[in-house]
């Protein structure tokens, strides 16, 4: 039978395509955003029509023919997110997490209303509360910070600030916080503030799906995610919710806000989603956070002070400033060694976004490909040496790009323990992982 959608790439494109990937493989990926799918998500090739097809409206509700299988695809993949999670309900039709997250304040604001969201430079997300951000235009954004001296969330300032301001909605997300966040806390606040409790889990995901972070579904939250980062999918977005706001998280996102759904993402989700139930699942997730915690001592061993001292979760925020570096300094020179990184804004930072003054790192991508303890130690002491020498030169660069290039062929993707860390039992991965009770939250 004849596949058009097989067909090969043009050779300028092919050529392109190949380039890109010649280059991130030789590279280590620390981006915390990033990740590397799982082998069922990220071999396209076997979706065959999934790749092109796409309907609106909900499933049995199409006015498309010829959606009977899309429409069993998509419960699929609402069923599967909505048992992970535990919630009640699922809507996986959004096409990116921000498309969530608008989707969710859409469902439980009046435009116009108040928004408290974490200020960016507290370590917010841009769909939350960046004044040039369409959320911004809709709502009144209020924002809130972090403690200026521990860098971990007031939660007693929030509770103020809600109780002054009543606002329709509280969003619990972050791009950059290496804490464990209490969801209950902010779910008594936001009740007690007459608001709803929207928890964006875009980057720990995974970490609530293993068990290793609380599940903001279980306070009755809005839950928001993209399914990109520890989850391990393609790009796409997913929102849960209690049943009473079901219709006004479907309508939101459709037709309030997309048209047509692609039948690939579904099919991603449907695919991530059955296997965040597994056991493999779950060690991967704890491996994740051992080497987050491996790497961040390995930095301050090597004299790189962190946010908060270090982390919970996947990520770390390395404090550069204190360096006499720019986070946009401090990006460009691990690059030039080959290390993926970005430029961060830390609590009270004075420089721009494109300046900064923080880098974030994170594990899930090179604990997917394949990272142990020692190449974890390894990567944090180059990582030391290249930004805690003042004097950059050329024959320091090479030697640093000679030693990741070499941590780089070792890179392997996986999708399970056995293949991932070889020797280890998840029992000995649980052992190294730092207890939420015993979290600087």
């Amino acid at each position: 039978m004849n596949k058009p959608w097989a067909d090969s790439l043009d050779d300028q494109l092919q050529a392109l395509v190949d380039q890109e990937s010649e280059h991130y493989l030789a590279c280590i990926d620390l981006i915390a955003a990033s990740n590397a799918p799982l082998r069922s998500v990220r071999d396209n090739a076997a979706w065959g029509v999934a790749q092109f097809r796409s309907a609106e409206g909900l499933p049995g509700k199409r006015p498309y023919a010829g959606t009977k299988v899309f429409d069993e695809i998509e419960r699929l993949a609402c069923e599967r997110a909505r048992l992970a999670f535990a919630a009640e309900h699922a809507n996986v039709q959004p096409l990116s997490g921000s498309l969530a997250n608008l989707a969710a304040f859409r469902a439980v604001l009046r435009p116009g209303q108040p928004l408290l969201a974490m200020r960016m430079q507290s370590g917010g997300h841009l769909s939350h509360s960046h004044p040039r951000n369409v959320v911004s235009s809709l709502y009144r954004v209020i924002p809130y910070e972090v403690s200026g001296q521990s860098g971990l969330i007031d939660y007693d300032s929030i509770r103020d600030l809600a109780i002054k301001e009543r606002p329709g909605a509280i969003v619990a997300g972050f791009s950059a916080y290496p804490r464990v966040v209490e969801f209950d806390t902010l779910g008594n606040i936001a009740e007690e503030a007459g608001a709803v409790l929207v928890a964006d889990v875009s980057h720990i995901a995974g970490l609530v799906l293993a068990g290793l972070h609380p599940n903001p579904c279980n306070v009755g939250a809005v839950v928001t995610s993209s399914v990109e980062k520890t989850l391990r999918g393609t790009r796409g977005g997913v929102v849960l919710c209690p049943l009473d706001r079901a219709d006004a998280v479907d309508s939101a996102v459709f037709p309030g806000l997309q048209s047509s759904v692609g039948l690939a993402g579904l099919v991603s989700m449907a695919s991530v989603f059955g296997h965040a139930r597994t056991a493999a699942f779950r060690d991967y997730q704890i491996a994740v956070v051992q080497n987050a915690q491996t790497l961040c001592a390995s930095l301050l061993e090597g004299g790189l002070p962190l946010l908060t001292g270090g982390t919970d979760t996947h990520l770390a925020i390395v404090l550069v400033g204190t360096l006499g570096l720019s986070g946009r300094e401090a990006e460009q020179r691990l690059e030039a060694i080959g290390i993926l990184s970005n430029r961060n804004w830390i609590p009270g930072d004075r420089r721009s976004g494109f300046e900064a003054s923080g880098l974030r790192l994170g594990t899930p991508t090179i604990t997917a490909r394949g990272f142990a303890r020692d190449e974890v130690q390894e990567l944090g002491a180059i990582i030391c040496r290249s930004l805690t020498q003042g004097r950059w030169t050329d024959a320091l660069r090479d030697e640093l790009a000679d030693r990741v290039r070499e941590l780089a062929r070792r890179q392997r993707y996986t999708d399970t323990l056995r293949d991932l860390l070889p020797g280890a039992t998840p029992e000995s991965l649980q052992e190294s992982v730092i207890p939420l009770a015993g979290s600087a939250s």
